[in-house]
C-alpha cells in the first residue's frame, strides 16, 4: 500500500469541476507485490471470504472525469486540477496509456503539470508526486472485467460517494493469462485500487494469483481451508482504526 499523495487547500479549489475534495485527504494506492513472471488474475470476495475496503469518510469521485476504472480517464485530463487522484479500481492500468508503479520504482516523468494544484511534498521522507507521478508509458494495457459489481461501481463511479465496498460475491479480475507489473521480471507490482478519503482507510482483499506454469493460487485474508493460502499484508487497517480496535478489545478483556 502506498500513500501516492496528500490534499492540500490548494488542490481543493476547482470544486466546481473537481467535486468536494476535503484538504487532508490521502490518496492510497494498492499494489500487489508479484515474484518474477507471476500473474495477478483476480480481486474477489465469497460468502466464506468477503473481501472489504472501508473508510470512516467518504471516497473522493472526480466530478469531470471520474471513472470505474483508470483505462478510460484520458491523458489530457491528468494535468489538470485533480483529476489524477479519482478513486478506481483496475488490474494495472493509472490512465488510458500508463501502468501505475510505486513511485520510487518511477524513473521518468510522464506528465507536466499546471501550477496550482498537486504540489504538497508532505514531508523529506515522501517522493513528491511532482518529481515522480507513478506512472509508466504502455504500449497495451490490460482491462478489468467486473462480475457481481453494479452497486460497488455505482458510487465508485460518480460523484455519489460512498464509503465502503464489500464483496460477498463478486470480483474484478484480468481475463485469460492475467496481468503483470510494468517490469514483470524484477520488481512486478500490479496496482489494483486507487483511493482517495480524508478517513481512515482499511482493507482485508482475497486474491487470485497464477505462477510462471499458469497454475491458480488464491490467497485469504483469512481463515484458509484446503489449498488456498494466507499472507499478513492481505489486512491492512489505518493506525487509528487498528488502535480503536485494541482499546475495545482490552476492555473486553479487563
Amino acid at each position: 500500500m502506498e500513500k501516492y499523495y496528500v490534499s492540500t487547500a490548494e488542490d481543493a479549489k476547482a470544486k466546481n469541476k473537481s467535486g468536494d475534495l476535503p484538504e487532508g485527504s490521502v490518496t492510497y494506492r494498492i499494489f500487489v507485490d508479484l515474484k518474477p513472471g507471476f500473474r495477478f488474475q483476480a480481486a474477489y470476495g465469497t460468502a466464506e471470504h468477503p473481501l472489504k475496503i472501508t473508510s470512516t469518510e467518504k471516497f473522493f469521485n472526480h466530478a469531470d472525469a471520474g471513472t470505474t476504472h483508470p483505462n478510460v480517464l484520458p491523458y489530457r485530463n491528468l494535468p489538470k486540477d485533480v483529476a489524477l487522484l479519482d478513486s478506481w479500481l483496475s488490474v494495472g492500468a493509472a490512465s488510458e496509456f500508463h501502468l501505475g508503479i510505486p513511485k520510487m520504482y518511477d524513473t521518468d516523468k510522464s506528465i507536466e503539470f499546471k501550477s496550482g494544484f498537486l504540489e504538497n511534498k508532505v514531508n523529506r521522507k515522501d517522493i513528491p508526486l511532482r518529481e515522480k507521478d507513478g506512472l509508466a508509458a504502455a504500449v497495451s494495457l490490460p482491462y478489468p472485467t467486473f462480475f457481481q459489481m453494479d452497486s460497488c461501481l455505482k458510487f465508485i463511479g460518480s460523484t455519489t460517494n460512498g464509503d465502503s465496498i464489500v464483496l460477498t460475491d463478486g470480483a474484478w479480475a484480468a481475463m485469460g493469462k492475467g496481468s503483470v507489473g510494468a517490469d514483470s521480471l524484477t520488481t512486478n507490482t500490479v496496482l489494483i485500487a486507487q483511493l482517495t478519503t480524508k478517513g481512515q482507510l482499511s482493507f482485508e482483499l482475497n486474491l487470485m494469483i497464477a505462477d510462471t506454469h499458469g497454475n491458480s493460487h488464491k490467497y485469504v485474508a483469512r481463515n484458509p481451508v484446503g489449498r488456498e493460502k494466507t499472507h499478513a499484508e492481505l489486512i491492512y487497517q489505518s493506525e487509528k482504526v487498528a488502535k480503536k480496535k485494541r482499546k475495545k478489545n482490552n476492555k473486553k478483556s479487563s
